[in-house]
């Protein structure tokens, strides 16, 4: 009897861990996640950025949110290499990006990727993350020390925009990733159900 009702609570857990609700934006803004449920180089920080803004640095087993202003935003990180996201966010939506640990020459390098559902894997990626969620900690950074940090950052700040553009004008763009109003996460989507509806 022990036995059947310890599973039943294992039951509950597990599905009660993915299932929960992120935090709401406030009206008219939009939240953006930046998660990191992979450990591959889980001592090493990569750096955050919205645009000319620094939003801070964490490791494997922190998240940030960041509550911002719909519209058009760069989302970049900087660890060995840099990586982008040309993103366009709608209001009163939750958007997640995860950061993928990549190998580097000295350190791990990093991959932002925009997690929707329109990725193939997205069932399991989705358990992924909200793993990294639930076992994780939230990164809040100290103001202080971010004007600190940023004004220490400028002239990377200014490389970071200056590669973005270069990117840009690229005939192949293939190396920013894009983040599109409707990849917004909706805990009642149903793949299957979606997947006809496809933009």
């Amino acid at each position: 009897m022990n036995r059947i009702i310890n599973l039943v609570v294992m039951i509950l857990l597990f599905t009660t861990s993915f299932s929960q609700d992120l935090k709401t934006p406030s009206p008219g803004k939009s939240i953006v996640y930046f998660t990191r449920y992979d450990a591959t180089g889980f001592l090493i920080n990569f750096k955050y950025f919205d645009g000319e803004k620094y939003l801070g640095k964490f490791n494997y087993g922190k998240y940030l949110i960041y509550e911002c202003d719909p519209g058009k935003h760069i989302f970049w990180s900087k660890a060995e290499n840099m990586d982008f996201i040309d993103a366009n966010l709608e209001a009163d939506k939750i958007y997640i990006i995860d950061s993928s640990p990549q190998m580097g020459a000295i350190k791990a390098g990093v991959k932002l990727i925009p997690f929707s559902n329109q990725l193939d894997n997205y069932d399991r990626y989705k358990k992924r993350i909200f793993k990294s969620l639930e076992k994780g900690v939230e990164f809040k950074a100290n103001e202080q020390d971010l004007k600190e940090d940023a004004d220490e950052l400028k002239d990377l700040i200014k490389k970071g925009l200056e590669k973005f553009k270069v990117l840009k004008l690229d005939e192949d763009s293939s190396k920013i990733e894009y983040l599109f109003p409707y990849m917004f996460y909706d805990k009642n989507y149903f793949k299957e159900k979606d997947l006809t509806n496809k933009k």
